[in-house]
């Protein structure tokens, strides 16, 4: 009996069942479990120095059987830029994440992290971690000063170092302050050739009594359009009108963990205002920006001290800030805003 016309009309669906298996295979392996793997996830530089910026290159593969799709990386800060050349890895590829870090120009000890995204299911998110002892060519100590000029007083004046760390000549071109009322001097008798010199900063009462941040740029000659460090100067121009402290802050845990009856020392904080020449002093309407919060002014001494009282009647579920504000008798300083900080610990 002749079988071959039977065995000819089941060759196509053979050969269909065979296509079948092979596209139900193929499509195993495509929705099979892809697994990031980094060959190293802490770049540790050490003690890094006369650099401005750090490179490096993390290495990863795809260890699964699925294909592996990898989000752009996040970094930290700023100051990391992180770049992928290959975000859809194969089962097996390999890849390569590089990273600049920008060390900044003061001495410091960085810790920065880049996050990296993936449909891996098992480790959907991994932190890289980049470290470095920084210490930069020019190296100032103090690297900020907090000038604060006394009310009655022309000029308050401040004094920094600044060393070139690999022992060379400084080689100061020039110093460069952010106001004209901050002047910047090499002090005389440093020598040209030696590595290590003072600079005075002074400021000058220049305007209405005030807080200010402002800095001076440090330029050497080897580096003439880009400064080499700064010196950032934080302070007050006090005026007639003096309060201590200088701002309200309150460290507290979360509200639900604190009991109802809360000790007067956790929700009250005081403020002495007084006159820096003795003179009468007259201070009303005292107001606050934050919810919750009470203020009131008590005289404590003829119109010359007075007191702020602020108090919390509710405490806020999380950290806020705000001022508190008052006016006073005295033209150059008729409303003053005081900083306001609640701070909210929570486990």
């Amino acid at each position: 009996m002749n079988k071959t016309p039977t065995l000819m009309k089941q060759a196509p669906v053979l050969l269909a069942g065979a296509f079948w298996l092979g596209a139900m295979c193929v499509a195993a392996q495509a929705e099979g479990t892809p697994k990031i793997q980094f060959g190293q996830t802490l770049y540790d530089f050490g003690k890094t120095s006369q650099v401005a910026t750090v490179s490096g290159v993390f290495k990863f593969k795809n260890a699964g059987d699925g294909l592996l799709k990898v989000e752009p990386p996040k970094p930290s800060c700023g100051c990391t830029v992180a770049e992928l050349k290959t975000n859809t890895l194969p089962p097996g590829a390999s890849a390569e994440l590089s990273f600049t870090l920008n060390l900044g120009l003061y001495r410091t000890t960085l810790e920065k992290h880049i996050a990296v995204r993936s449909n891996d299911p098992q480790t959907p998110e991994v932190s890289l971690t980049i470290k470095a002892d920084y210490t930069p060519l020019y190296d100032l100590s103090p690297m900020t000063l907090a000038p604060n000029l006394a009310f009655g007083a022309n000029e308050a004046t401040q004094f920094t170092t600044i060393t070139r760390t690999d022992g060379k000549p400084l080689r100061l071109e020039r110093l460069v302050a952010s106001k004209p009322w901050i002047t910047a001097t090499v002090e005389p008798g440093a020598k040209a050739e030696e590595a290590t010199a003072r600079i005075r900063v002074a400021i000058q009462r220049d305007g209405p009594p005030r807080r200010f941040n402002e800095y001076v740029q440090v330029y050497a000659a080897e580096q003439t359009n880009t400064p080499v460090s700064a010196i950032y100067l934080y302070g007050r121009v006090m005026g007639e009108v003096s309060f201590n402290p200088e701002m309200l802050y309150w460290s507290l845990p979360d509200a639900k963990k604190t009991p109802a009856e809360r000790p007067e020392a956790l929700v009250t904080r005081r403020m002495t205002i007084a006159s820096a020449d003795g003179k009468a002093l007259e201070l009303k309407n005292p107001q606050t920006t934050l919810k919750g919060m009470k203020v009131g002014l008590v005289a404590k001494e003829a119109g010359k001290v007075y007191e702020l009282v602020a108090r919390l009647d509710d405490l806020p579920a999380s950290t806020v800030s705000g001022n508190v504000s008052f006016e006073t008798s005295v033209a150059a300083q008729s409303r003053i805003e005081v900083p306001v900080i609640v701070n909210v610990f929570k486990p």
